[in-house]
């Protein structure tokens, strides 16, 4: 990899704001005085100490796997991550390995070049341990007796030069934080990920990567702009599921324009089954295509969770909370539909039915997925979902805050019409935009690096789709939902011995949904005794749901779930939903179809939660207790429900 390290004086700006060294070493410049050579010790100084060639420097606890050991495993980390974590220039990294992996010895200048080196080959590790294939046992098996003991000791050697990289303060210091953020936040320590992506965004601002300045070396600029970018997303997406405020300055987090490169074409021109389709082949869509618009929909994601945080809302909200609340849903609602006006055919959701399914499976190109050709093909589909399901979590995401709050008795009597239809249609877009997270091809994920990034939504589209059967029972809406939450614990079962999150997904989701069908039977054999002895017109569902008192509920946790519910022909009628049902077509359409949703703010006289509240907050609470060590009384906690801590 080219070097990029500290970036010229002149970038060295964050306002009006200047470090102390810069100010002394403008006097030094008025004064007409030579200024100090040997300025690094002193805090804000950016500079890189010079010095000759170091004594021998090695790794601590391990030697260097073989040469042909870390090639492979730098392959499968750009096969399976560099697509998804765009921080790299693939042609230079390789060059820079190979010198790293051909010197008999190194100096400690080689320190970060290896230590990066080492990152990359530990994660491509991590993903090859996830591929269970006859093609991935036979890559396992030719690195090492325990391939998972030698990503350990890999990870654990890392470790230990970790504040020696911090005081390098180069440009592999912020990739290699940022690998190991990731790799923390779903196979290690979570605690660690949010502190050690903490890091890279020190270790960012320190070389000024957030300045757009331009250097002679047109690589080590693009590198620095693609490991900025991604911090962004790496920030935002920490803030997002440990519910706390980023690192980032507002004022510094602009993204940085980005250029085409020799690594960032994509050919499709093998690939005649998809050819003649709206915008395919075209040159419209590159690698840099997916990459910028993942930055522009987390832009959004962001100021959405700086938003929420700004309203400090209370539960129950007041009349004047609940308009700033929906004024803000709207006003997000609008930058999401903007962005996905600008999404090309190729990466649009419509390129994800049944049809383009079928040519692009992953199951087709399995038997040539070390064929070039198939490569690109491979890639898009997955980014083409990938960008589907980040869209419709930041649909969720803008309006949970309505679904989760009450409104205050006190304003109960003020609310009109429009707020209650509000309400209603964000249960409806919520609803939607979970189910078609459930239809996502997850086993397509099987060994790729961010499987376990996308069980996180997909937990959370099942909790909202547990609502609907005690919401609406033995409705359409019921239906649908039952079959999107079916659908995620049957794909959880299948990987749950790949993934930890998969596991979870699956206990926490069936034991919620087993709640969620007795209370709907429950509820709906209470409805027909009271409508029974008087032959009266059936009350609204919403209605019913206001009279179940506490300790009718407490005596439904009690009593035994009905077996039957789950039976094999109840199961093939909730999943033979067409694509139309659950608003797999045009996005662009989706608001104008609405189910009937809530009929008021959650019951009858518009002051109660949904019957379901409390089973949702313990199910949110336990995921994040056990993925994220997230404790239920944390103030900043995003995994519960109706607490009003967004």
């Amino acid at each position: 990899m080219a070097p990029a390290g500290g970036s010229p004086e002149t970038a060295q700006q964050f306002g009006a704001n200047r470090s102390a060294i810069s100010l002394a070493m403008n006097i030094y410049k008025n004064l007409g005085t030579s200024a100090p050579s040997k300025t690094s010790a002193i805090p804000g100084d950016a500079s890189q100490p010079g010095s000759p060639r170091s004594p021998p420097w090695t790794l601590q606890t391990m030697a260097m796997p073989a040469t042909p050991v870390v090639e492979a495993l730098i392959d499968v980390y750009f096969e399976r991550l560099h697509w998804f974590i765009w921080i790299f220039h693939k042609p230079s990294f390789e060059e820079q390995a190979r010198q790293i992996l051909s010197m008999a010895s190194w100096g400690r200048e080689d320190m970060s070049k290896v230590l990066v080196t080492l990152t990359v080959a530990a994660l491509g590790l991590k993903c090859a341990l996830q591929d269970t294939s006859p093609y991935g046992q036979q890559l396992l098996a030719s690195i090492s007796p325990d391939p998972r003991g030698l990503m350990d000791q890999m990870i654990a050697e890392l470790r230990l030069h970790l504040l020696d990289l911090l005081d390098d303060n180069c440009i592999e210091t912020v990739q290699v934080t940022l690998l190991l953020g990731a790799f923390y936040i779903f196979h290690g320590s979570p605690s660690l990920a949010w502190a050690t992506i903490g890091l890279s965004v020190r270790a960012s601002y320190a070389l000024a990567l957030h300045c757009a300045s331009e250097t002679d070396d047109r690589v080590a600029t693009q590198i620095r702009r693609r490991c900025w970018n991604h911090l962004t997303v790496a920030d935002t997406f920490a803030s997002q599921i440990y519910g706390r405020p980023g690192s980032l300055d507002s004022a510094f987090s602009d993204l940085l324009p980005l250029a085409e490169m020799d690594d960032t074409a994509i050919d499709l021109s093998s690939e005649p089954q998809i050819q003649g389709r709206v915008g395919v082949g075209d040159g419209t869509v590159t690698a840099l295509t997916f990459h910028w618009l993942k930055y522009k929909l987390y832009e959004i994601i962001r100021k959405t969770l700086s938003t929420f945080r700004l309203l400090r809302l209370h539960n129950p909200l007041t009349a004047e909370e609940l308009q700033s609340l929906i004024d803000a849903v709207h006003h997000i609602e609008g930058h999401l539909a903007e962005w996905r006006r600008t999404l090309p055919p190729l990466l649009s959701s419509d390129n994800l039915s049944r049809d383009f399914a079928q040519h692009c499976s992953t199951e087709r190109l399995a038997s040539h997925s070390h064929q070039s050709q198939n490569h690109d093909l491979r890639r898009v589909k997955l980014q083409a979902c990938l960008l589907q399901i980040t869209y419709d979590a930041a649909i969720i995401l803008t309006h949970r805050p309505l679904l989760e709050h009450r409104l205050s008795s006190a304003y109960c009597q003020d609310v009109s019409k429009r707020f209650t239809d509000t309400v209603s249609r964000s249960f409806d877009v919520s609803i939607k935009a979970a189910l078609r997270i459930s239809k996502i091809p997850i086993l397509d994920f099987k060994n790729e690096f961010c499987m376990a990034f996308i069980f996180i939504h997909l937990f959370t589209a099942g909790v909202i789709l547990c609502i609907p059967p005690t919401s609406h029972p033995n409705s359409k809406t019921a239906q649908d939902a039952k079959a999107g939450v079916f659908r995620i614990i049957q794909a959880a079962k299948e990987l749950r011995l790949h993934s930890q999150i998969a596991r979870h997904t699956e206990r926490l989701l069936s034991d919620l949904l087993k709640l969620s069908l007795h209370r709907e039977v429950d509820m709906a054999f209470k409805e027909e005794r009271r409508c029974a002895p008087e032959d009266r017109v059936q009350p609204s569902r919403q209605s019913y749901l206001s009279q179940s008192g506490p300790e009718e509920n407490a005596e439904a946790n009690k009593e035994t779930f009905i077996p039957s519910l789950l039976t094999p022909s109840s199961l093939d009628r909730t999943a033979s939903l067409s694509q139309e049902d659950i608003g797999m077509r045009n996005l662009g359409d989706e608001l104008d179809v609405q189910y009937s949703g809530f009929s008021n703010l959650g019951s009858a006289d518009g002051c109660e939660t949904e019957p379901l509240g409390l089973p949702l907050d313990e199910a949110l609470g336990s995921f994040g207790q056990f993925m994220f060590n997230l404790m239920p009384d944390d103030p900043l906690n995003h995994w519960g429900w109706g607490k009003g801590t967004m």
